[in-house]
């Protein structure tokens, strides 16, 4: 009894290590289906990018981050690292 039990544990425990893995793959999954469908439909994919870069190459990194979390919806941490990378990639 104890040893399914811990047999049970285990396979819990390898469960929840391997699904971030998979939560990656269906992102990536995902994402490639909402190209193809806004792709079809003629959509193009707003980048805001060229103005994120504007924004910091006038020192405004904070209106930087801002913009972007009203484009995107991202949370606080995210977007500052986002615009971090940015501003890596430009200089």
């Amino acid at each position: 009894m104890e040893s399914l039990i811990i047999a049970l544990l285990l396979m819990i425990l390898g469960i929840l290590v391997a699904s971030p893995g998979s939560s990656e793959f269906k992102i990536n999954h995902m994402d490639k289906k909402l190209n193809r469908i806004m792709e079809h439909m003629g959509i193009e994919d707003i980048s805001i990018d060229e103005e994120l870069k504007e924004l910091i190459e006038d020192d405004k990194k904070i209106p930087a981050i801002k913009r972007l979390r009203e484009e995107t919806g991202m949370g606080l941490k995210e977007a500052k690292k986002y615009v971090d990378n940015l501003d890596e990639k430009s200089f």
